[in-house]
């Protein structure tokens, strides 16, 4: 165990000096202390007698120790304190000294921030770190974290008197205890900072030119261009090349003309073919003849009058871009006529003569009276019981269809026959099919065109409402009729 302890400390004592030695420098002290100690073990067992902290100096341990530290910081320091001395331990919480007294030594490894010393009289401090204690009778050592407050005193240069008090918490039961101490302390260290050397003309980039004669001190180049490289070679200085990477002239700022036109490559729209500068340094050409320079004929190989380009009908949309190019049309339709004005084009607009939304396809939409009076009347039309014939009320209700017809030449009509569930779905089906048929052919003897119309019959599959009851049934027994514009 005494092993144990004496690496335990060892290791402490060289990573300390290891961190010292890599944090310091020159100027910074170096120092040692040697105090008489007293340790306490009676305070931290017993709450109470705090009230005697410090004055049972008659009962303390007594020993001696020798503090070896270092500066690292105007702040900080290393401090590595050894201490011996004769104490008796106590054995239990009672804080009574159960063991005879023995000889103790230990070590710590400190670290320890206090006011910056220079010349000022108080120089307070706390000091935190580990270590550890082993006595001539136990064979274990007591491993400890010191925590404590101090001041150093300052009797001359570099020397002071020092006193301090640690609480010291031991992982061995009833070892935690106090300790105080006082003694000198004495700092010795180079008090005058070197000036630096002067050194020669540096040359930064190693090109053999000085750095405050070249003009480019942290990249080689040469002497010639006053330090700075010439990647391309052509005898301009990179930072003032507009083409560093390409051997060119002075003429042009460093690039090259490759096909001779005057116009330097970078600027040359056509760097391989020569051409005036009015045409970017390209060849005038023109392959269809249309008086259009191929670099700006949008349609290079087709004769035309607008970019270039055909359009046949003359509305300003040429011929690739124009849907209806032969109609003459407007830009904003991809010139196609709207001959209503509706916005919509012409081949789209199911109703191209009358202005309409886009929502019923270009066509006027149905006044809202019409509308609710188509949906009313169709749930007047009546026909014989278990017969397709109408009863005569219900011809003036299709007359009133007709007129709708006639006053909407644009819409066409579906009409849907539909059943109850009374008899066999065969004979529904067959019942319905001649209604809607009966309302057909009425219509088309009123002069409405058959291709204007269609009819089907549904038989009981479509209810409105619960065959169960009579009201039900009743409802069921219809014909709709809905008007509407052919996609």
């Amino acid at each position: 165990m005494k092993r144990n302890l004496l690496t335990a400390l060892v290791v402490l004592f060289a990573f300390s000096t290891i961190f010292a030695q890599s944090t310091m420098d020159k100027n910074q002290k170096w120092g040692f202390s040697v105090r008489q100690i007293w340790l306490d073990y009676k305070t931290p067992l017993n709450n109470n007698s705090f009230n005697d902290f410090g004055t049972d100096f008659e009962n303390m341990g007594h020993g001696a120790e020798v503090v070896f530290s270092q500066s690292i910081k105007n702040y900080l320091d290393i401090a590595i304190p050894i201490r011996f001395g004769a104490n008796s331990f106590p054995l239990d919480s009672t804080g009574a000294r159960n063991t005879p007294t023995v000889m103790f030594y230990g070590a710590d490894a400190l670290f320890k921030f206090h006011w910056p010393r220079k010349k000022n009289f108080l120089s307070p401090y706390i000091v935190l770190g580990a270590g550890g204690m082993m006595n001539n009778r136990e064979n274990k050592a007591d491993f400890q974290f010191p925590a404590g407050f101090g001041i150093d005193f300052r009797l001359g240069n570099g020397v002071y008197v020092t006193a301090e008090s640690q609480y010291r918490t031991a992982l061995t039961d009833y070892r935690s205890n106090i300790q105080h101490a006082l003694g000198l302390s004495f700092f010795f260290g180079n008090k005058e900072e070197k000036k630096p050397v002067a050194l020669p003309p540096a040359d930064s980039d190693g090109d053999g030119i000085s750095d405050k004669d070249d003009k480019c001190p942290n990249t080689p180049g040469l002497a010639a261009l006053s330090g700075c490289p010439d990647t391309d070679g052509d005898g301009i200085a990179d930072a003032e090349d507009a083409c560093p990477n390409k051997k060119g002239t002075v003429a042009f700022n460093g690039c090259p003309d490759s096909d001779g036109d005057g116009i330097a490559d970078n600027d040359d729209a056509c760097p391989n073919k020569k051409g005036p500068k009015s045409n970017k340094g390209c060849p005038i050409l023109d392959r269809d003849g249309d008086g259009y320079n191929d670099d700006i004929d949008d349609c290079p190989d087709i004769a035309g009058t607008v970019n270039g380009c055909p359009d046949s009908d003359g509305d300003g949309t040429i011929d690739p871009k124009d849907k209806c190019p032969n109609v003459k049309g407007t830009l904003e339709l991809d010139g196609c006529p709207d001959t209503d004005g509706d916005g919509i084009a012409d081949k789209n607009d199911k109703c191209p003569n009358k202005v309409g939304p886009r929502s019923n396809n270009g066509c006027p939409e149905m006044k809202k009276e019409d509308t609710k009076r188509l949906a009313e009347i169709t749930k007047n039309i009546q026909f014989n019981t278990a017969k397709t014939s109408l009863k005569p009320e219900s011809k003036a209700i299709l007359d009133e269809i007709a007129a709708l017809m006639v006053k909407y030449p644009d819409y066409s009509l579906t009409i849907s026959g539909h059943t109850d569930s009374i008899g066999s779905a065969e004979s529904n089906q067959k019942l319905s099919e001649g209604r809607a048929k009966t309302c057909y052919d009425y219509l088309v003897k009123k002069g409405i065109s058959p291709n204007r119309m269609s009819y089907a019959g549904y038989g009981e599959t479509q209810p409105i409402a619960d065959n169960m009851y009579k009201e039900g049934r009743k409802l069921n027994r219809r014909v709709e009729f809905v008007m509407y514009i052919k996609n």
